[in-house]
């Protein structure tokens, strides 16, 4: 049989890649046919026949040659090809290109870069994670916004940051004072509160225990900034959540007691105990020189900070759902006396309502008329 003159024979290093689609099919074509007269040559020397070896007439060429490759095998080898191009036109491009997928993770691409400058923000700072939230929620689905919150990490750091310096400089995601309101994608699909209500409290979770408690244990004050970070967006994520209705008051107000416990503490009463929380056990290692501890407290705010998340919580003991301020001073009163005596305990003194106010905002939650009324009894309770 004379090969075709088009084509050229492929030595053993010879790759795919070179290769069309219709160089592939006729490949295919010649290789079956010279399959097909092995078969008869076997055949003609097995019935032990003489003679000359009868060669290919007319009528044979209308007959199919026996399929030595199965239609899926050659599909496989036609999408190898398809494959082989795309690199081959990459590189001519001047584009970087692999033959594999680019590598995923619980489905979202690995690399830094394709991340969003919002997303970057949400994990160095926890800035913008509502937002953040809502949009992945509007573009991926109830389904992939909970495997996102199963893996979506706040980063831990003691790294010395001057907080109003810090939040003056970072990306302003919101309007502090504009209204929530539920986005239309969680709007369309109420059974998923349920499972979605979950990944919200193990992500919140996950940083009480990964984050804050890292920060109690090490106590050291350089981390102070990423603790109170870390506090504001997961305290932020449940109230907002609450509102919308997919959280429940009891699971948000037990959460944020441990969030003032971790943050506070309890100094030991004899010496077989262990002072614990994060505050305390700073200022017991610091207690010998406690000016530039106060210093550091008063740039990051904390007197404001402690008592924002303490109303926070009783707003949210005062109604079920976080919409109604006018009972919030009346509620957890052993929480309030528990965290009164701290201050005292360690010098803090009592935040002004200007203090509590400030911190408030920061969680960029409440119009200025919520904000004016849960805080109007602060400066005379002060």
């Amino acid at each position: 049989m004379t090969p075709d003159p088009s084509l050229h024979y492929l030595s053993p290093v010879t790759s795919l890649r070179n290769l069309t689609t219709s160089q592939l099919n006729r490949i295919l074509v010649i290789k079956e046919k010279i399959e097909a007269l092995q078969a008869r040559i076997q055949s003609i020397i097995a019935s032990g026949g003489g003679g000359e070896i009868p060669t290919q007439s007319a009528g044979d060429a209308a007959v199919p040659a026996k399929r030595i490759l199965s239609a899926a095998h050659r599909r496989k080898l036609v999408k190898a090809l398809a494959k082989a191009r795309k690199v081959r036109w990459a590189g001519i491009k001047g584009e970087a290109a692999t033959d594999s997928k680019p590598a995923q993770k619980n489905g979202r691409r690995k690399s830094a870069e394709g991340k969003s400058k919002r997303e970057k923000e949400v994990r160095e700072t926890g800035r913008g994670l509502v937002e953040h939230l809502d949009e992945f929620g509007r573009q991926q689905g109830h389904a992939q916004l909970i495997q996102y919150l199963e893996t979506l990490k706040i980063h831990y750091t003691e790294e010395i940051r001057g907080r109003v310096e810090g939040r003056d400089s970072r990306v302003i995601v919101r309007d502090p004072f504009h209204a929530d309101t539920m986005p239309d994608w969680l709007k369309l699909a109420p059974e998923q509160f349920p499972a979605l209500g979950e990944a919200i409290y193990r992500f919140a979770d996950r940083h009480r225990d990964r984050v804050l408690r890292r920060h109690e244990r090490n106590a050291n004050s350089n981390g102070l900034s990423n603790f109170m970070d870390v506090m504001v967006a997961a305290s932020k994520v449940l109230f907002v959540y609450l509102r919308r209705g997919v959280l429940t008051q009891p699971q948000v107000v037990a959460r944020m007691r441990d969030y003032l416990n971790i943050f506070t503490g309890k100094f030991a009463a004899v010496p077989e105990e262990e002072t614990t929380g994060y505050l305390a056990r700073i200022y017991s290692n610091q207690s010998r020189n406690p000016e530039p501890l106060k210093t550091t407290w008063e740039e990051h705010n904390v007197a404001g900070h402690l008592r924002a998340l303490l109303r926070v919580a009783q707003v949210v003991r005062g109604s079920a759902d976080g919409s109604d301020a006018s009972q919030a001073g009346s509620q957890l009163p052993m929480l309030v006396d528990q965290i009164t005596l701290f201050e005292n305990n360690i010098g803090l003194g009592r935040a002004t309502a200007a203090q509590i106010s400030r911190a408030l905002e920061d969680y960029q939650m409440l119009t200025k008329q919520e904000l004016a009324l849960w805080t109007k009894d602060l400066e005379s309770a002060a």
